[in-house]
């Protein structure tokens, strides 16, 4: 389950802009639902991903409130259509349909800005989820993250490298670049969310994609307490990740915003971009045009990015 790409040293500059009535192709493959808790620790819920004929194994660190439902099921199947991995997912820890409280170190470091535990926690989940779904474990992984997942998948990157070669890390909206006060941050996600009403229907064109949206309405939701919320979003405020990012032995890497978006900062996405090219590292920088931070939420934008970073 090996895979190889070359990609030029320096970094390349994408701008995507979607055609009025996208219409996106299904995916094959097959993705299933599991219920993981590892060593005693409260479940969650997790989401593999098989596409045809797998070439690698992606460990997707997701957003804040996803549920591992049917619209979260459709995008996997998408993404390892598109990148030829095995794509595995889950709830993150106190965030989950099942209710179950964050522990009292999480919630506590996660007050002082720091997501390092709550990544550490997700990861335990993800690895017991590679094992439940009896994944065998290729010589390079490639880790994928999205909004709230940026910050978990950089703070816990040095612990999966210590056990597994990754060969490429995808950064998609990641919000913590900028401290801002909890107020401010909260302006910035509802302007975010105002502009789902231009992502949204880019979606309508395919059947498929509407048919996954109206199944996940009927779904169970998540359920978390409202100390954790807040310890969340006190981190969301405050953490750093252009600073870890520059502490990190990165791999290929690509960065992913909106350009609309508010929860990511555009200069400091761009200062990251800069760093990333100080560094020599490889990868993609890429903008999506006429979206907000929820563009990961519009499957022909996220079928544009895969056939990018995935030609």
């Amino acid at each position: 389950m090996e895979r190889s790409a070359f990609y030029p040293a320096s970094r390349q500059h994408e701008n995507i802009t979607l055609p009025a009535r996208p219409v996106t192709p299904q995916p094959r493959g097959r993705v299933r639902r599991i219920t993981v808790a590892p060593r005693g620790l409260p479940p969650v819920d997790a989401l593999v991903a098989v596409p045809e004929n797998p070439q690698g194994l992606t460990i997707h660190f997701i957003g804040f409130n996803q549920a591992m439902g049917s619209w979260e099921a459709a995008k996997l199947a998408q993404w390892a259509a598109l990148s030829k991995t095995i794509v595995v997912t889950c709830e993150l820890p106190g965030f989950s349909r099942y209710g179950q409280p964050l522990s009292t170190q999480v919630r506590r470091d996660l007050l002082d800005g720091d997501p390092s535990s709550w990544g550490l926690a997700t990861w335990t989940y993800l690895k017991a989820a590679v094992e439940a779904a009896e994944i065998e474990v290729p010589e390079n992984i490639e880790i994928l993250a999205f909004s709230t997942g940026c910050s978990l998948a950089a703070a816990v990157l040095p612990a999966i490298q210590a056990s597994f070669e990754i060969s490429t890390l995808t950064l998609i909206e990641p919000v913590t670049l900028a401290s801002r006060t909890i107020g401010r941050l909260a302006i910035h996600n509802a302007a975010d969310w105002i502009r789902l009403l231009k992502t949204v229907p880019k979606n309508y064109p395919s059947t498929w994609v509407r048919q996954a949206s109206l199944r996940q309405l009927w779904e169970p939701k998540l359920r978390f307490t409202p100390p954790d919320f807040i310890a969340s979003v006190t981190m969301l405020a405050s953490d750093d990740t252009e600073q870890r990012v520059a502490l990190l032995d990165l791999p290929q890497t690509h960065l992913v915003r909106a350009g609309l978006s508010k929860l990511c900062p555009k200069n400091q996405f761009m200062a990251l971009d800069a760093q990333l090219e100080a560094r020599e590292v490889p990868g993609v920088t890429a903008t999506i045009n006429g979206f907000g931070h929820q563009w990961w939420h519009c499957l022909p934008a996220v079928d544009a990015l895969g056939r990018i970073l995935y030609p």
